[in-house]
C-alpha cells in the first residue's frame, strides 16, 4: 500500500526537524540473538530508524514479532519481543502516530503487565504515554480464601496460593479456580478492572459427606411383616419409576456455550513469506465442540493464496482456503469445523498465509474466531 504524499513529506520535515535540533529520539541498541537472522533484521530496522526511513523500520520490526511469536515461549525470546514491540511503538511516537504507538504498547501490557522502560533513555512524552496505556489497562489483583493456602489458577494457569497479590494484572474476564485437600474445588469468574484493587474472598466448602447420628434413647421399631401382594405392586411401581427416570436421562442435552474473539489488526503479507495473525483466546473453561471462523484477505491475487487456521497447540491445522481461482481484490472466507475439538480453548489461535506468486503483496484485515464449547 503507498504512502500519500503528506505523509511523505511530514515524515521527511519531522525527521529533519528532530535531527537539526539534536533531539530524535534514540532506539536503544539490541544485544547479540543467538538467531543471526533476527540478528540482521533487527540491525537493519534500527539503522532505517536513524536514517529517517520510519516506513521500512516499522515494516521489519513487524516481521520481527511475527518471527519471534512462534517461539515466544523461550525467556530469552519473550524479552528480545517485548523490547522490539517497544521499538515499534516509539517508531510509531516518532513519526507522531500516536494511537498506533498505544495499540503497540497496549498488546505489549496485555502480553507483559510488568513491562517497565528506561525514563532516562525514552523520551518523556514516550515514556508518560507508556504510563497511560499500562494504568488504563492493568489493575492489582488480591485473592484471599478461607481457609488459606489453597492453591490458585487463573484460566488454568497457576499463580500461586493465597493469600495472592499481583500489583499489575491484565484487566479482563478470567476463570478464577481455588484448590486444597480437603475442600471442594471452587471455580467462579473474576473481572479485573484497571486502575483498582480487585478483592476475590473465597470460602472454601469441606469435602465429604454428613454423618447421621442416631439419637439416643429411641428404641427400634419391630419389622412389620408386608403382605406379598403389596411387596409385588411395590415392585412394579419402583420399576415404574425407574423406568421414567432412565428414560429422561436419554440423550442428554449439553449447554452450549459461546465466546467470539476478534483481531482488527493488519497484518501485512509480503511476497514469498508467510504471514501470521495471532488471536490471543482465554476465559473458556470448558471443551471445544465446535469453532467457526471469519478471515478478511485483501490481496490482487487470491488464487496464489494458502490460508491455514493453527490451533493453539501449534500442531492442529485446517485448510481455510488453498490456491483457487477467485475475483480480485478483498475476500472474506467463513465456515467451521470439529478438527480442534481435542485443542485446548484457550492460548493463541494463528491465521497463516503463504503467499507463492508473482510478487503480489497484501494484507489480513481482520479474522474473528468463534468457540463453541460445554462446560
Amino acid at each position: 500500500m503507498k504512502n500519500s504524499p503528506a505523509i511523505t513529506i511530514w515524515t521527511i520535515f519531522f525527521f529533519v526537524f528532530f535531527t537539526i535540533a539534536g533531539s530524535i529520539p534514540v532506539i536503544p541498541g539490541e544485544t547479540a540473538n543467538d538467531d543471526p537472522v533476527i540478528s540482521k533484521l533487527l540491525t537493519d530496522a534500527e539503522n532505517n530508524y536513524q536514517n529517517g526511513k520510519f516506513k521500512e523500520a516499522i515494516e521489519i520490526y513487524e516481521q520481527i514479532i511475527i518471527e519471534l511469536n512462534k517461539r515466544k515461549e523461550l525467556v530469552k525470546t519473550k524479552q528480545k519481543l517485548f523490547t522490539t514491540m517497544v521499538s515499534l511503538a516509539l517508531t510509531y511516537f516518532t513519526i507522531q502516530e500516536t494511537d498506533k504507538s498505544k495499540m503497540q504498547l497496549e498488546k505489549l501490557i496485555g502480553i507483559n503487565p510488568n513491562q517497565k522502560i528506561d525514563e532516562e533513555i525514552y523520551p518523556p512524552r514516550f515514556v508518560q504515554i507508556f504510563k497511560d496505556v499500562q494504568t488504563a489497562n492493568v489493575g492489582e489483583l488480591l485473592i484471599t480464601s478461607t481457609p488459606s493456602g489453597a492453591s490458585v489458577s487463573i484460566d488454568n494457569k497457576s499463580i500461586g496460593t493465597t493469600p495472592v497479590n499481583i500489583k499489575k494484572f491484565t484487566k479482563g474476564e478470567y476463570a478464577l479456580t481455588l484448590a486444597k485437600k480437603g475442600y471442594n474445588i471452587t471455580t467462579q469468574k473474576a473481572t479485573v478492572k484497571p486502575g483498582t484493587t480487585n478483592t476475590f474472598k473465597i470460602i472454601l466448602e469441606a469435602a465429604g459427606k454428613k454423618k447421621v447420628i442416631e439419637k439416643e434413647g429411641v428404641k427400634k421399631q419391630k419389622k412389620k411383616k408386608v403382605s406379598p401382594i403389596l411387596l409385588i405392586g411395590g415392585v412394579v411401581a419402583l420399576g415404574a419409576v425407574l423406568l421414567l427416570v432412565l428414560k429422561k436421562k436419554e440423550d442428554p442435552v449439553e449447554q452450549v456455550r459461546t465466546l467470539q474473539f476478534t483481531n482488527n489488526t493488519p497484518v501485512p503479507i509480503a511476497a514469498y513469506l508467510p504471514a501470521y495473525s495471532i488471536l490471543e483466546a482465554s476465559g473458556i473453561t470448558g471443551t471445544i465442540r465446535k469453532v467457526e471462523y471469519s478471515v478478511t484477505i485483501a490481496h490482487p491475487r487470491i488464487e496464489d493464496l494458502a490460508v491455514t487456521l493453527v490451533g493453539t497447540d501449534n500442531r492442529t491445522l485446517y485448510n481455510v482456503w488453498n490456491k483457487g481461482p477467485h475475483e480480485n481484490d478483498g475476500k472474506t472466507f467463513q465456515g467451521s469445523t470439529q478438527v480442534f475439538n481435542s485443542v485446548a480453548p484457550n492460548g493463541s489461535w494463528k491465521i497463516t498465509v503463504n503467499n507463492s506468486g508473482q510478487r503480489k503483496t497484501g494484507e489480513i484485515t481482520r479474522w474473528v474466531l468463534k468457540i463453541y464449547y460445554v462446560n
